[in-house]
């Protein structure tokens, strides 16, 4: 329908100069860097567009107020970067969110960006079976079981929401995105995704590509020639190791560079992922007067206030019965 097409278009302006301008004033390893390539560099319209994202304090930052086991951190630090590629993915004003549901040892992997960049992010799992899970890197299968994932777009403004779902499918966070991307939206899709814990310091990337269709959807094109464009940027991107995605000294242009140039690649204004938190005193007063004054007495501790923890920045807020904050 149109609103799901007005929240699903993407993102492919044009910029004059092949490298974005410098960005020295934001944190290196803090952002998503936007791209498209146009299959040569005499070429100008957009045949591939595409995104890539390294995160170190965002999601050291996170994780820190966390303490979750590693086999939790690794998956929640993939959720964390993809979800801030797709946050550039759409045209948003507003806020998208990535929430996986399993009946395993890992019950929810929940992050969201918003347009500002943003991130929040948190898990729940059972501590006991956690426990069991030995490797570092657990896949989806043997941490989450059967469920789902969830996509959800919430633009601004009153009735501006689109959620798809999709089975837990593949190994990994990606796996499941990828497979959204071709079931509900028709869209090829790549994701190229590591994540490593290295000298204590947990540190995720990932590079997306994905094929503009002539004609809106796989079935309907035809075209030879984007066809093998996308052939060769899968086997370009495909050649990316795992030390260059995750070397912190690295820039993300140079990278990118190194491995489309011949495409005609084309990048954008990198957009910031800060570690930010939307919880407010003002918010979660307005929560608590939501509820009925008899269900909030239930809710008050021994000495009758009403003690709120935020599950994504875990800031404690003691309101009195009478909702004034202490």
């Amino acid at each position: 329908d149109d609103k799901k097409s007005a929240v699903m278009e993407y993102m492919t302006e044009k910029n004059n100069s092949e490298l974005s301008d410098d960005y020295s004033e934001l944190p290196p390893n803090s952002f998503v860097i936007p791209f498209y390539l146009t299959g040569g560099p005499q070429n100008k319209t957009p045949k591939i567009i595409g995104r890539i994202c390294r995160l170190v304090p965002p999601i050291q930052q996170i994780l820190d107020r966390h303490h979750y086991p590693d086999s939790v951190n690794s998956l929640l630090a993939e959720a964390m970067v993809i979800t801030s590629c797709l946050s550039t993915t759409f045209k948003l004003d507003g806020v998208i969110t990535l929430q996986a549901k399993g009946e395993g040892p890992i019950k929810t992997l929940f992050c969201d960006v918003s347009n500002d960049g943003h991130i929040r992010s948190y898990a729940a799992y059972d501590e006991q079976e956690v426990e069991q899970i030995s490797k570092q890197k657990a896949e989806i299968p043997e941490v989450m079981g059967e469920g789902y994932m969830a996509f959800t777009i919430e633009q601004n403004g009153p009735n501006q929401r689109y959620q798809g779902i999709v089975d837990l499918s593949g190994k990994t966070v990606a796996d499941a995105v990828t497979t959204w991307f071709k079931n509900s939206e028709q869209v090829h899709t790549e994701f190229i995704t590591k994540v490593q814990k290295q000298d204590g310091e947990w540190i995720a990337a990932t590079l997306m590509l994905q094929r503009i269709a002539d004609t809106g959807g796989i079935e309907d094109d035809t075209g030879i020639e984007l066809a093998d464009i996308w052939s060769e940027a899968k086997i370009f991107a495909q050649s990316v190791t795992e030390n260059e995605l995750l070397d912190p000294a690295l820039e993300l242009e140079t990278l990118l560079y190194r491995l489309f140039h011949e495409l005609g690649i084309y990048i954008q204004p990198k957009r910031p992922i800060i570690d930010k938190c939307r919880c407010s005193d003002e918010k979660v007063e307005t929560m608590l007067r939501s509820i009925h004054k008899d269900e909030l007495q239930t809710l008050a501790d021994e000495n009758g206030d009403l003690v709120v923890d935020c599950e994504f920045c875990k800031k404690i807020r003691i309101f009195s019965a009478n909702l004034k904050a202490h």
